[in-house]
């Protein structure tokens, strides 16, 4: 595993632990994000100087290459012209430490080079995944928005129902106490005062007979 991946797995880890625990999750996923952007810099500097040394190792190696064809030109020339084998075998023994350590060189820029190449890939799954966790945090807070404001409005419902509830209690009660002042003898039912007005009748017109009859006793 990367040294990335290991970060991005143990940086979320104790994301979601500390989520868990806390209620401003907004902050410390923000937080986290920080650091890690503080780490993804540090690695794009970490990687500015293994290209720098990686250049300085091919100069190097540029140079041991001249020296040793140098080492091998002034062997040939001792050689011919001298007749000196102890200076042309001094010469090539010259020659043979420059291409030896150049050979280490080559190997040592292979290294940074393969080096350079993982920290690179690192840097940009890194960057890429950031980006996606900076797309989620904002849908996550556009979420969180939203829940409120319908938290909010659902509360704001509730009371105005709540106040027409019991603005439609009083007035029940307003009426109530309204129809308690009314005579409770005075009829109300239509059908009822009709029988009422016909018993009246009647009434009247048994006293009338009544009447009519004393004085015909009369």
């Amino acid at each position: 595993m990367s040294l990335f991946k290991r970060l991005f797995t143990t940086l979320f880890s104790r994301i979601d632990q500390v989520v868990g625990e806390i209620e401003n999750h907004d902050a410390v996923i923000q937080a986290s994000l920080n650091d890690m952007r503080k780490k993804v810099a540090e690695a794009k500097v970490r990687l500015g100087q293994v290209h720098r040394e990686k250049e300085q190792l091919e100069q190097q190696s540029q140079e041991m290459q001249k020296n040793a064809r140098r080492w091998q030109q002034r062997a040939v020339d001792c050689a011919d012209a001298d007749a000196d084998e102890e200076k042309a075998l001094e010469c090539v023994s010259r020659s043979r430490f420059c291409e030896q350590k150049n050979a280490r060189l080559r190997q040592a820029i292979n290294e940074y080079a393969q080096t350079a190449d993982k920290l690179g890939q690192d840097i940009e799954s890194s960057e890429q995944h950031l980006g996606e966790m900076k797309q989620k945090l904002t849908l996550m807070r556009a979420r969180q928005s939203t829940t409120s404001a319908i938290s909010a409005t659902s509360e704001m419902n509730n009371n105005v129902e709540n106040q027409l509830d019991e603005t439609f209690g009083r007035w029940e009660i307003n009426i109530s106490q309204t129809e308690m002042l009314v005579d409770p003898l005075e009829p109300t039912d239509v059908l009822e005062r009709d029988f009422l007005a016909k018993e009246k009748k009647g009434d009247l017109r048994k006293e009338l007979t009544q009447l009519l009859a004393k004085k015909e006793q009369k």
